[in-house]
């Protein structure tokens, strides 16, 4: 058994995976395998997979989708397959640093009983790289599990899972197509019993606009929706404060500018908030809000006072410096 499962779900994504693959070959550490799923790509790149594989001295399995699963279920596809005691998953078109399973297996290593680990990352846009955070909140080493339900971010990015756990939970993505990455890492956290953050960048996160998470035309308040509805059914009645905690980040303020990005009107959008209120009417005084990134904060204080032209200018203003980095 090799301590490591890395999930990686391609669609026409071999041309990104240069990157990725040199740096799996280049791993300090190599007790793991790759577990790769083509989900029905329209280009060449299960073919170059197979090619590369005869050729790679990495423990690739490799797979094909029947049809186009999407995202979510195309790494449950991987979990179904995975041997590894622990698993990760990696975007096609992202990498890991050459140290990073060495260092996760460190903390491993000195936590015998840690199901989960967590860590940080590089988001590369042109020729810039910036450090983000994959716990907002100013901790580190063993957290609770109430701070990494509250303060982890939802994408699969930046996590480690002990696989017995999933398995033994049932824990799968759900059947989405989109936004299907946050509730199974709440959910998965939620099992957890210790929960290490190692303050540290081990994951390249490369933005690339041919992916579907920078297409404008897929951006649907109801998978924001949808999401957040599939983590309250498996998680309010017994973590009800951090569910708050999560429909503030997750969805009072991502499906607020979702609705910027999509240029609703502003009575539409201040119906929005208005709903959300009335879903959760102590959701101001949640001490999430204060613990947040700075330009959540914000947000999240100009949503409560329903202020949507200084949201817009905002929004306008982020998605500038995004673009021209």
């Amino acid at each position: 058994m090799p301590k490591f499962s890395i999930i990686i779900p391609c669609y026409n994504s071999f041309k990104f995976m240069n990157k990725s693959l040199e740096n799996f070959e280049n791993q300090t550490f190599n007790d793991f395998e790759l577990v790769i799923i083509d989900d029905c790509s329209k280009d060449d790149s299960y073919e170059k997979l197979l090619e590369y594989r005869k050729n790679s001295k990495l423990d690739i399995k490799l797979f094909k989708n029947n049809t186009n699963l999407g995202p979510g279920e195309t790494r449950n596809v991987g979990l179904k397959n995975a041997i590894g005691e622990f698993v990760l998953f990696v975007d096609a078109d992202d990498y890991l640093e050459t140290t990073a399973l060495e260092k996760i297996h460190n903390v491993l290593n000195e936590n015998n009983n840690c199901d989960c680990v967590l860590y940080d990352y590089y988001y590369k846009s042109n020729k810039n790289e910036y450090y983000k955070k994959t716990v907002s909140k100013n901790i580190s080493g063993n957290i609770s599990k109430r701070d990494a339900l509250i303060y982890t971010t939802g994408t699969t990015l930046g996590k480690v899972y002990l696989l017995d756990n999933i398995r033994k939970n049932n824990i799968k993505f759900p059947n989405f197509k989109r936004n299907e990455d946050m509730p199974f890492n709440k959910i998965a956290i939620s099992v957890c019993e210790e929960i290490y953050y190692l303050k540290e960048p081990l994951y390249f996160y490369v933005k690339n606009n041919e992916s579907i998470m920078n297409n404008i035309k897929i951006i649907n308040y109801e998978n924001a929706n949808n999401a957040f509805n599939f983590v309250e059914s498996k998680l309010k009645q017994k973590f009800p404060y951090e569910v708050e905690a999560i429909f503030i980040v997750e969805f009072l303020y991502s499906s607020t500018m979702t609705l910027m990005e999509r240029r609703d009107k502003t009575i539409e959008i201040k119906k929005h908030i208005e709903e959300c209120e009335k879903r959760y009417p102590n959701l101001y005084e949640n001490e999430v809000i204060e613990n947040l990134p700075k330009h959540q904060k914000i947000c999240i204080k100009l949503i409560k006072k329903k202020k949507i032209l200084l949201l817009r200018f905002l929004q306008y203003l982020r998605n500038w410096i995004r673009k021209n980095r």
